[in-house]
């Protein structure tokens, strides 16, 4: 059911957990395709003929090292729309059930958040604020600032948005209640979840930009990780049912009937909890502000069949990528820069069997505004995160 409401402005975000990459030579072999795999690739491939595609695939770029930054071993950093600035956890890792604000689950009173910025004359990220604890890093970025979290000892949690350039502060929901993994929308909007202290059940929470509120209900489960598309209003939530299936949800957002009437359900398999759909959007942060995927798409991690995936709300059945991907951006044709398990790849869509190798070790890719077409890549280290440039040639 949903509710329209209007307040004043809050919001909040969980922070984002690196999953520990083991190799395994034993590669799972890719499921069958479907109909709609296939028909998407069959689109994919006549769009490459038609801008002079071939079946060669290049990729000439530089890859230097701009700097090593702190982390909390747990918690992906976030790097903001035009590369200059990056954000990360720092101090003792929070517990998994402060990530996850669980009832009773303890304050992060030893973890803060650190901006980092870049000196052009150096190339090379410097600090420039720290923020103190209790405070979670979120999942989501725009051009302005980054969002985090701060669960207090008495319970109640409050989002806000930290300024790239100043390390301002600006609390966006604050009303003594629980409130959680927030992301950004294209156009300013915000979209969270939220629960009463003393209770269970998320309820999905969508603010417009002027602060009118739409809500839906748990309905006897929990609404986590809403995701904005980085194209449209449309909006994209995991939702576990009372029974513990899984779903992630996709809908319009511009009002109350759109989003009833424009609901499209995705089954992800049963026995989930709070921790496996965590798993689903780890290491695919909500970064807003740069050019929008070539079509509508949301990028996660298949729980059940253990693939990163692409799905369109149009198709009945997602895309697998790779089959041991762990994170995707797109670079400006269309392509994929994918982190794999053990290396960083350049991947065409319309022919996965083909690839670049682009980095011989774990890299979470970034995709920048910068002129130069740049990325950044995050390499986690024991203590550390190694933060790499790749440049394209062209």
């Amino acid at each position: 059911m949903i509710h329209i409401r209007y307040g004043i402005p809050t919001l909040l975000c969980t922070a984002v957990l690196l999953c520990s990459c083991v190799v395994d030579d034993n590669k799972p072999k890719a499921p069958p395709m479907s109909e709609q795999s296939l028909k998407r690739l069959q689109e994919i491939s006549e769009n490459e003929m038609q801008r002079g595609g071939t079946l060669s695939l290049r990729f000439q770029a530089r890859l230097n090292m701009v700097g090593h930054l702190p982390y909390d071993t747990s918690t992906l950093p976030l790097v903001s729309p035009n590369g200059k600035f990056i954000a990360t956890s720092v101090g003792l890792p929070p517990d998994p059930s402060t990530v996850l604000a669980e009832p009773g689950s303890p304050s992060p009173l030893s973890t803060g958040v650190e901006i980092w910025r870049l000196d052009p004359s150096k190339d090379m990220f410097e600090q420039s604020f720290s923020l103190e604890p209790p405070l979670l890093l979120g999942r989501s970025a725009d051009a302005e600032g980054f969002l985090v979290e701060s669960p207090s000892p008495e319970g109640p949690r409050r989002i806000g948005k930290v300024s790239w350039e100043t390390g301002e502060l600006t609390w966006l929901v604050a009303d003594g209640r629980v409130n959680a993994f927030a992301t950004l929308g294209p156009e300013g909007q915000l979209a969270w979840s939220s629960r009463p202290v003393d209770q269970s059940g998320f309820t999905l929470v969508v603010r417009n930009p002027k602060g009118r509120e739409l809500e839906i209900a748990p309905n006897g489960g929990d609404w986590f990780f809403p995701t904005w598309s980085t194209r449209n209003n449309r909006l994209y939530a995991f939702w576990l049912t009372p029974n513990a299936g899984m779903k992630v949800v996709s809908m319009l957002t511009i009002s109350s009937k759109a989003m009833t009437d424009s609901m499209k359900q995705l089954h992800l398999g049963e026995n989930g909890s709070p921790a496996i759909l965590h798993r689903a959007v780890a290491a695919q942060p909500v970064i807003q502000g740069l050019p929008p995927s070539p079509s509508e798409e949301l990028l996660f991690w298949h729980p059940e069949e253990k693939y990163l995936v692409a799905w369109n709300p149009k198709e009945s059945t997602p895309y697998v990528l790779l089959t041991d991907a762990m994170s995707a951006t797109h670079d400006v044709s269309g392509r994929y820069i994918i982190s794999t398990s053990r290396d960083l790849r350049y991947v065409d869509p319309s022919r996965m069997h083909q690839s670049i190798r682009l980095h011989n070790e774990v890299a979470i890719p970034f995709r920048t505004s910068d002129g130069s077409g740049r990325f950044l890549v995050l390499t986690p280290e024991q203590d550390r995160v190694a933060v790499r440039a790749l440049t394209p040639a062209s």
